[in-house]
């Protein structure tokens, strides 16, 4: 069994893992991106990712958060295949903030999404291990004064066969720990792996399964006060006046202050201080946002369809193919702001002491907290301490750290008193960085053939990059996560053109799971099949014929059609009911996914019965993970299809929990059927691809059922036969 400390480690508590006066290998090793690093006794740790004690216990400080999409299984895991360690002898701790963990891009970032952490790690993460394994070896070799190459391994231990000697790791590491790591050192020929490329088991799962695991909600530290917050309603508002006094007489109230955006009680308890908020007289002003709404942000863009915007993408020329074109077809489409609904609401705990700063946060990316913190104490970022659990969900809303700078705040007004701020569902519902509401016209040509010659899209909105990560963006005139997803798609048709226009929203949005995927492939795979339709062809056999040059695209679709026994036609099913298929391909984070969903009607509304799911990752390092993380997209995209969308009026959030933001339940979740292509192309991404594809999917059986088109979600807007 793993032990995992799922928080941040400082460098003094790396060091010390071990029994006192146990002698402990720190490694750090030179990344392929070239950033110099050495091996360390103790004095100063550089890109220290592996201790090993004497017992041989092997400390793996895993740069990624594991919030449910298997970091803490796979990372490790590539470590262990080429240090040549059992997965057991594994003891996981967080990586703290810092230089020495930015792996990606360069060594200049480090953070936890975009379905990243695998493929931008994962030849890093085997160097790392390797490299150990390779220091354990010389220091052995030098002890038996034999060779180097006449050694090997085993889990856990060095090996002379030739003389029948071996010692353990742990009898090894304090030598080893002396020696300068090799420039260069080999890596196992895939046909050796014994875990990169199996299904072993997940490390947090006992954790998990029995309660010990520790999320940021679960976070207790001695003197601890709590916190509840109430924010401005409207979006952008502030505090205009409170009474204090009103309510410091309630139990336990301890201090009332204010926050970014809002106020704050703090008291011995959440429910005393959450009790004694809802007593507090406040008084907002609204600000600038008060008469946003959602419908006339959605008006707005809808009238914009036709604008020239930037062109992102164009290869021939779409005017004149348009106009020359036997038939054409246009139909706009749109999808509603969404929120996250993670599991476990936002939440931090923070406390300033001594001159420092240490803060308890569920977050995807620790030097984001770090440098809020630093900002709000005046503090150095050596002085800050961020300690990061497991996340009770992710998918993109806590790289945003305003949850973190309300604790940081009134952190640094009790004294060192540390202080947990939590948020109940309806705040974290209702001051959410939302998925940008979108909207999209597409139009298209064909031949007198029914060949498609033409096609043109345009995409109006606002995105996450210009709001949050303007540096990110190569041209200011593109935000690429609105785009994503409609660019750059393999079907061959001769002339095409993108546009985006931007147009700017009052509300908060931010990076929701897949990003613009989530609804560009709403979009585009919805007009695939309207463009089967118009050319009369079955919409499976007319995306393949389009793909023609591209045939790993072709053995997805190939896969999905005959994992599901593909029917284009409604039956009637063992169950009575008419039944159809939709289908749906879609690649991002440079993984392909199609998807084919087999739905009926109920009462007028849908019921999915299926989802078969084909996915080429390229390879993948765990399949069972792989298998795990489609389902799960599938759920997040088939509940946000079905149910989920978040309105505004005059500024505020109309849902508030779960009973106006209504999520899959067990009974509405289909039978889904995944197979995995190892195609050994570039790796690809696992946490988010399979969520596009599965709205498309749901809505082209629909019309295959009914003959009705949907353009717009959730599903459950529209009217549906039987209703």
């Amino acid at each position: 069994m793993n032990k995992i400390l799922n928080v941040s480690m400082s460098r003094r508590e790396f060091l010390g893992v071990t029994a006192a006066g146990a002698s402990v290998f720190v490694l750090g090793v030179t990344l392929p991106f070239g950033r110099f690093a050495r091996a360390d006794t103790g004095n100063g740790v550089m890109n220290a990712f592996i201790g090993i004690s004497e017992d041989g216990t092997v400390t793996f400080q895993n740069p990624f958060v594991e919030m449910g999409q298997g970091t803490y299984t796979s990372i490790p895991a590539i470590v262990a295949e080429e240090l040549d360690i059992e997965m057991s002898a594994l003891h996981i701790v967080q990586a703290p903030h810092g230089d020495d963990y930015k792996i990606m891009f360069g060594n200049t970032r480090r953070f936890t999404g975009g379905s990243l952490s695998v493929r931008s790690s994962y030849d890093s993460m085997r160097k790392i291990g390797a490299t150990a394994r390779a220091m354990l070896i010389s220091a052995a070799a030098d002890d038996w004064g034999v060779p180097a190459g006449e050694c090997s391994t085993e889990p856990g231990f060095v090996i002379h066969k030739t003389s029948g000697r071996r010692r353990s790791y742990g009898e090894l590491a304090a030598r080893a720990a002396k020696r300068l790591p090799p420039a260069e050192v080999p890596l196992k020929d895939a046909s050796a792996f014994r875990l990169i490329g199996k299904s072993i088991k997940r490390t947090d799962s006992f954790a998990k399964a029995t309660g010990r695991a520790g999320f940021g909600i679960d976070t207790r530290v001695e003197g601890m006060v709590h916190a509840a917050v109430k924010q401005s309603p409207v979006f952008g508002g502030s505090v205009l006046a409170f009474d204090k006094a009103a309510i410091m007489q309630e139990p336990g109230v301890i201090a009332v202050e204010e926050i970014p955006g809002g106020i704050a009680v703090i008291a011995d308890l959440f429910w005393h201080a959450r009790s004694a908020l809802d007593k507090l007289p406040v008084t907002f002003d609204d600000g600038e946002n008060r008469h946003f709404s959602d419908k006339q942000y959605l008006q707005k863009i809808q009238s914009r369809l036709d604008d020239a915007g930037f062109t992102a993408e164009q290869e021939g020329d779409v005017v004149t193919a348009l106009q020359g074109a036997a038939k054409t077809i246009q139909a706009d489409y749109d999808a509603p702001f969404l929120a996250h609904a993670t599991m476990e609401p936002m939440n931090c705990t923070a406390q300033v002491v001594d001159g420092r700063c240490i803060v308890w946060a569920p977050n995807q990316a620790a030097d984001s907290v770090a440098a809020t913190a630093a900002s709000i104490t005046g503090l150095p970022l050596a002085s800050i301490e961020v300690r990061t659990p497991f996340l009770g969900g992710g998918f993109g809303r806590r790289f945003i750290t305003d949850y973190v700078a309300q604790a940081v705040t009134l952190a640094n007004k009790l004294g060192g008193k540390p202080v947990k701020v939590l948020w109940t569902r309806e705040e974290d519902t209702q001051h959410d960085f939302y998925r940008p509401l979108t909207a999209a016209r597409y139009r298209a040509g064909f031949d007198g053939q029914g060949n498609p010659v033409a096609l043109h899209i345009t995409i109006v909105g606002d995105g996450p990059f210009r709001r949050h990560l303007p540096g990110s963006m190569t041209n200011p005139d593109l935000d690429d996560s609105v785009i994503d997803g409609a660019i750059h798609q393999p079907y061959e048709i001769p002339n095409r053109r993108l546009d985006y226009v931007y147009a700017p929203v009052a509300a908060p949005i931010g990076f929701w799971r897949s990003v613009g995927n989530s609804h560009n492939a709403f979009f585009k795979e919805c007009f695939m099949d309207e463009m089967a339709h118009a050319a009369g062809m079955d919409p499976l056999a007319f995306r393949r014929k389009l793909l023609a040059d591209h045939p790993r695209y072709q053995k997805v679709l190939d896969a999905v059609s005959t994992m599901s026994a593909w029917k284009g036609k409604p039956w009637t099913a063992h169950d009575g009911k008419s039944h159809a298929m939709g289908v749906a391909l879609h690649e991002s984070f440079n993984t392909l996914v199609g998807e084919v969903a087999e739905i009926s009607l109920e009462a007028g509304q849908v019921r999915v019965h299926r989802v078969y799911c084909v996915v080429d990752c390229g390879f993948a390092v765990n399949p069972a993970i792989v298998t795990m993380q489609m389902e799960s997209g599938i759920t997040y995209g088939l509940s946000a299809a079905l149910g989920e969308e978040i309105t505004i009026e005059k500024g505020r959030v109309v849902q508030a929990n779960f009973n106006t933001y209504p999520i899959l339940t067990p009974q509405q979740m289909p039978a889904v059927q995944v197979e995995i292509i190892n195609s050994n192309e570039a790796l690809g991404g696992i946490g988010e691809p399979a969520t596009p594809p599965i709205a498309p999917a749901v809505c082209n059986a629909l019309f295959t059922l009914t003959g009705q088109r949907i353009r717009t979600l959730p599903l459950s807007r529209s009217a549906l036969p039987g209703a």
